[in-house]
């Protein structure tokens, strides 16, 4: 293999003994790369990274390796100051980066080479790009934990030697040269984290030697080889997990729970010892800031696949009061009743965890969708960060990668493509309010500015991804543990994974429903208000406008069960979604509609002004496909059949429902049982997905009021769990004016 091992790509600036003396030694292997062809550069980058890289054993851990890299992020602090830290760091969306903290520290601990840190930093950053959006991932665990690293490598050494014989394709031999790299560091990582495991092991006394010793033996054994007990599997997987950067993880429960069942029959696995790996799994996740693990859901073969294992992880959920992992559990109709009790049980302590999924609508929509998945991986879904949908361990899905602002399209058709936010044309003219003969005539004003933002956001996403096809990190980690990319001599952002599409948001989904009811009431139907009356309210943020205001806000809103606004909002978003699903994205998969808003509904809200169904300039927007914070009155059943009344089908990027319990709902059996048919029967009638929080209004009243005594109030916001304390002051508003459900 070609290796380039002096300082000849190094700027004058520095060399690589500089850097070695620094301990940068992603950035030692990045510049021997950068006189080859691109991407090997990024393949050394990580193979220095993992040769030269330390493996901590904390004294109070047993589930190593305990990070990615010493200077992993974590929930406490940005970054975690070590003796071996990265100015050329690694995050799980963008792959290798500059990290600007670390940097800093580094100056401080070598000040007499603050000119060659300064200088290393001004190199790599225009050199490191990144473009699109934020991209999660589930890497190949079923393929890890079955067939091994050697025998995932020797598919890879099979295919460089085909293209090497061949000759005739040298971005393909460039790419499995990475590749060869790559693996090359993390074999040594392995190795390191074996050697680290036995010293631990040897040096330790009493029950923490013992316990060392099963998991010195069963790491040594595992991830390299097939695994054959439910220790190696969950160590491996773990590892695996690692190497991607602490991302999303899959189906761990369908990888392991044959493993975990076969061993509990045998009487060889210490119960005790599995829940405290789990558990320190658990937290691994919450520290080092990872996202999704699902549970649950059809098998490859069409049965429901809940196991021991299953059972295992829903009691973790309820005994560890933390916001991660995002545990996403699939519910099909097989689903025994028992375990979706067990859910409730956990979700009733507060921590927004699992999440329930209806998986067989999920399967059948991405079906419909014609996305060429063959029934056997259609049952395989994964997701990845808050909850964007995609095919465990086979599919790159780019999550997030753009968004579309339902709100702002509505805020063009009523002031003719003029943007009044940015002050600026910038939809097509599509008329004059004032202008418009009835409703369908403002409406299909609004139906064209959705189709040029739609048409305009597919265009630039595309620009974007083909941007990454031959430049940028190609991620290394990810090609190599996403089945397909070796076999496809392609990139995982080269579109080498078997399936490959692209979910977008939809922003303020709620707030252009309910805007458009209130237009169609207010305006057309009752025209209790004029349209100049309107415009006039919207541009000045209601000031001087309350008996607009009030008429506009008692107008019928989306969220109890009423047609006329209902109705609307199924035509509109059937037709947005038609529109989004109408481009093909430039990997080769489509672009997945979807509404995961999470935290940015207030920054989405910012750059909308003044709406007609009464909310006010720059506040936030809606956080779900649900009724706007404090709009559903009618109970909890109301507020389903709204949202099923919406094609969420057309959504299966995920169409999140965020809803709230009062906390003694759940409290005996009776509420159980009772909550557990109210989700039931959701799914039964078409609900897709729905995020359920047990929190009181009175205990995120005292928490705004005195933070330091609610630490660990947790609360479920557009997509994924959080605590309250760390949301802004016009997020946690929006939450406490959520309403707050019973089951009477």
């Amino acid at each position: 293999m070609q290796t380039s091992t002096t300082s000849s790509t190094c700027p004058a600036a520095f060399s690589l003994d500089t850097l070695r003396e620094l301990g940068q030694w992603s950035a030692v292997g990045f510049y021997e790369g950068l006189g080859l062809p691109w991407p090997r550069a990024y393949g050394l980058a990580m193979r220095r990274l993992y040769e030269n890289m330390s493996v901590r054993v904390p004294d109070d851990h047993l589930l190593i390796p305990f990070e990615p890299l010493p200077t992993s992020l974590t929930m406490a602090s940005h970054n975690v100051w070590s003796a071996q830290s990265f100015i050329l760091n690694l995050n799980h969306h963008s792959g290798l980066h500059v990290s600007d903290p670390i940097a800093a520290e580094c100056r401080k601990q070598f000040p007499q080479h603050a000119a060659t840190i300064d200088a290393l930093v001004a190199d790599l950053r225009p050199r490191l790009r990144h473009y699109c959006g934020y991209t999660h991932s589930n890497p190949d665990i079923r393929r890890v934990v079955g067939e091994g690293f050697d025998a995932m490598e020797t598919e890879l050494d099979t295919e460089l030697a085909k293209v090497q014989t061949a000759g005739d394709d040298p971005d393909a031999l460039n790419l499995l040269l990475a590749l060869k790299d790559y693996t090359a560091g993390v074999r040594t990582f392995h190795q390191h984290t074996t050697e680290a495991l036995r010293h631990a092991a040897d040096t330790a006394k009493g029950a923490r030697r013992k316990d060392l010793q099963v998991i010195a033996d069963s790491f040594a054994a595992c991830f390299v080889k097939p695994c054959t007990t439910f220790i190696q599997g969950l160590l491996a997987v773990n590892f695996t997990w690692m190497l991607d950067g602490c991302d999303s993880i899959g189906r761990v429960d369908q990888a392991l729970g044959l493993l975990f069942e076969q061993d509990i029959e045998a009487g060889t696995l210490d119960l005790r010892l599995a829940r405290r790996l789990i558990d320190e799994f658990w937290h691994a996740f919450e520290r080092l800031n990872g996202w999704n693990l699902q549970i649950g859901g059809r098998r490859p073969d069409g049965e429901d696949g809940c196991n021991a294992l299953t059972r295992e992880f829903i009691l973790a959920c309820g005994r560890n009061k933390l916001r991660r992992p995002n545990v996403a559990f699939r519910i099909t109709q097989d689903t025994p009743d028992n375990l979706v009790v067990e859910a409730m049980k956990a979700l009733r302590e507060g921590s927004g965890r699992p999440a329930l999924y209806n998986d067989d609508l999920y399967i059948r929509a991405l079906h419909d969708l014609d996305l060429g998945l063959t029934p056997e991986d259609a049952r395989e879904i994964g997701f990845g960060g808050c909850t964007e949908t995609m095919i465990a361990g086979l599919s790159n899905v780019g999550s997030l990668e753009g968004e579309i602002n339902l709100a702002k399209a509505l805020e063009l058709a009523v002031h003719n493509g003029f943007d009044p936010a940015a002050g600026k044309q910038v939809g097509p003219s599509t008329g004059k309010f004032a202008d418009f003969a009835d409703f369908d005539a403002f409406k299909a004003a609004v139906q064209t500015q959705i189709r040029t933002m739609t048409a305009n956001f597919a265009t630039w996403a595309n620009s974007q991804l083909e941007k990454r096809f031959r430049d940028g990190d190609p991620k290394m980690y990810r090609t190599f543990f996403t089945r397909d990319c070796v076999k496809n001599h392609k990139s995982f952002e080269a579109g080498g994974a078997r399936y490959n599409w692209s979910v977008v948001t939809y922003q303020g989904i709620t707030t252009l429903i309910d805007s458009l009811a209130t237009v169609k009431h207010c305006v057309y139907d009752q025209r209790s208000v004029t349209p100049q009356e309107l415009v006039d309210a919207l541009t000045a943020d209601f000031t001087g406008a309350d008996a607009v205001l009030r008429k506009l806000k008692a107008a019928p809103k989306f969220g109890n069960d009423n047609p006329y606004v209902d109705d609307l909002g199924a035509d509109i978003m059937d037709f947005a979604c038609r529109e989004l699903t109408s481009h093909r994205q430039a990997r080769g998969g489509r672009f997945l509609p979807s509404c995961i808003v999470f935290a940015t509904y207030a920054n989405a809200g910012t750059v909308v002004n003044a709406t007609p169904d009464g909310r006010h300039a720059k506040t936030p927007l809606n956080d779900s496909v649900g009724a706007f914070a404090g709009r559903d009155r009618n109970g909890p059943t109301a507020l389903l059949n709204s949202v099923l009344k919406l094609p969420a089908w057309r959504m299966a990027g995920t169409p999140v429902l965020n809803l709230r319990f009062q906390k003694q709902v759940l409290s005996d059996r009776a509420g159980l049982r009772a909550a557990v048919s109210l989700i039931r029967s959701f799914f039964e009638r078409g609900g897709m997905q729905v995020q359920i929080s047990v929190i009181n209004r009175e205990d995120m009243l005292a928490a705004q009021k005195t933070p330091e005594a609610y630490q660990n109030l947790i609360v479920r916001i557009g997509g994924y769990s959080e605590y309250f304390v760390r949301l802004g002051k016009s997020l946690q508003d929006t939450v406490i004016a959520r309403t707050e459900h019973s089951l009477s």
